[in-house]
């Protein structure tokens, strides 16, 4: 039988409940099959999913339900539910990309995994301007200043996922926060980078899977960034601010991690409340 669709042929498809519903049609018709791909702009709908060994595009169009084989082969994605996104709200969050970017033409949202499992969503516009992402729950991935508290609360907790165990933290210009993790091979390290304009990605890497691991929840947001703006006054080099960097780490065999600090030649360490500790340490 082929599939039906419930929604006028003339429905807003940026509108969030048109979309969730076509959205939940095209699942159906898919015999809900795993969704590695949602796409929605003001002419179509979307979903692509795994069916066996063969992947399929599920399209709603003017009214109709229409399934395809993709064009080219799709790179592996892992599958999600979307229900878990917040479609609901596609308006806003349509709204909240036009002012980000500055344009609103043929936007095109998709729900797609961006790294190692995290799924997000994406608007982008024709002609083509930056990608503006969205976590799950429509909360925008903001552009970050890592002297605010709230740059460095959402890169913290960007950076840092779902771990409750790292390894260490890091800060480097230019290349953002950095949060190492334990992984299933011996001398290989899970390296999480929030960067201040991107979503944070993983790889893995080397690294010292045997350093004593710490709770990333024992680390300050606030004091890490009253820090990145106080410790270039401290060492006489305010004009060097930028190029500030530091590695937080159970290295110098406390009971807590300490922040060792570094710029432009000269270091300094201080506990996790911000507090000078260098001449304890060395």
């Amino acid at each position: 039988m082929t599939p039906s669709s419930t929604t006028s042929a003339s429905a807003s498809l940026l509108s969030g409940r048109t979309a969730r519903s076509i959205v939940d049609e095209l699942v159906t018709a898919s015999g809900n099959s795993p969704v590695t791909k949602v796409d929605i702009t003001s002419r179509a709908v979307s979903i692509s999913v795994r069916a066996g060994s063969s992947p399929q595009i599920w399209t709603w169009q003017g009214g109709r339900i229409t399934t395809s084989a993709p064009q080219s082969a799709q790179t592996v994605s892992r599958p999600f539910d979307p229900d878990s996104f917040a479609l609901d709200d596609l308006d806003r969050i349509l709204s909240v990309a036009a002012r980000a970017t500055g344009s609103s033409k043929n936007q095109e949202l998709q729900i797609l995994e961006y790294n190692q499992g995290v799924v997000l969503m994406s608007v982008s516009t024709r002609p083509e301007t930056r990608p503006v992402f969205f976590r799950a729950d429509g909360s925008l991935v903001t552009t970050v200043d890592f002297t605010s508290v709230a740059g460095m609360t959402e890169a913290l907790r960007d950076a840092v996922g779902g771990d409750t165990q790292v390894l260490s933290v890091a800060y480097q210009p230019g290349k953002g926060l950095m949060v190492d993790t334990r992984t299933d091979t011996d001398g290989i390290v899970l390296r999480r980078t929030r960067s201040a304009d991107m979503p944070a990605w993983a790889v893995e890497r080397r690294g010292d899977t045997g350093a004593q691991l710490f709770s990333p929840s024992d680390v300050s947001p606030a004091v890490l960034a009253d820090l990145m703006t106080r410790v270039p006054t401290v060492l006489s080099k305010p004009a060097d601010a930028s190029k500030l960097s530091f590695t937080i780490d159970m290295s110098d065999g406390r009971s807590l991690p300490t922040i060792h600090f570094s710029l432009a030649g000269s270091t300094m360490v201080t506990d996790l409340e911000g507090k000078d500790i260098t001449a304890q340490v060395r």
